[in-house]
């Protein structure tokens, strides 16, 4: 019971942590497009598009990795589990790292106290401790995936796994 709980709430959390990195991300990207835009700025650096490239596709991958945890935990598939405490692990990491990255991209009001972002980054620092200490969740991922290396654990094609299930396979 407690790892089917886990499966469909880790999921969620994940979600909540990449959905406030996805916030910062377009908060930053509009500040930076706007100070470029009427001057502040004369262009915007290859580093800091680099950064912005990198953590929307940080984010983005993180969000495919979670919403198929949370299909698996729908689907009460046998490595649902697995996916969920890996995939909380790398979403809430990509998250803090997104943010962090983002942070001094529109410099110094990012960090004081009452800004949006300064706000996200404490909470994301939570989600690093909520649940399970990520290394936990990691170790915990390892050792299944160590635990029988006959069976693999990493899941492939869901679609075509239901469709089985159902007696629907071609």
């Amino acid at each position: 019971m407690f790892r089917r709980h886990f499966a469909r709430f880790r999921p969620l959390v994940t979600a909540t942590a990449l959905g406030t990195a996805a916030g910062v991300h377009t908060l930053v990207t509009g500040t930076v497009a706007a100070r470029t835009r009427v001057g502040v700025l004369p262009r915007v650096r290859d580093n800091a598009l680099v950064v912005l490239g990198r953590s929307h596709a940080e984010i983005t991958a993180a969000l495919l990795a979670t919403i198929t945890a949370g299909r698996l935990a729908a689907e009460t598939h046998p490595h649902a589990d697995f996916a969920a405490r890996v995939g909380k692990a790398a979403g809430v990491d990509a998250a803090v790292r997104a943010v962090a990255d983002l942070s001094p991209l529109i410099g110094a009001a990012g960090f004081q106290r009452a800004h949006p972002i300064a706000k996200a980054r404490a909470d994301l620092t939570g989600l690093l401790y909520a649940d399970g200490i990520h290394d936990s969740l990691y170790r915990s991922g390892g050792m299944s995936l160590v635990a029988d290396p006959v069976a693999p654990v990493v899941p492939i094609r869901t679609d075509i796994a239901a469709a089985e299930r159902n007696g629907n396979a071609a």
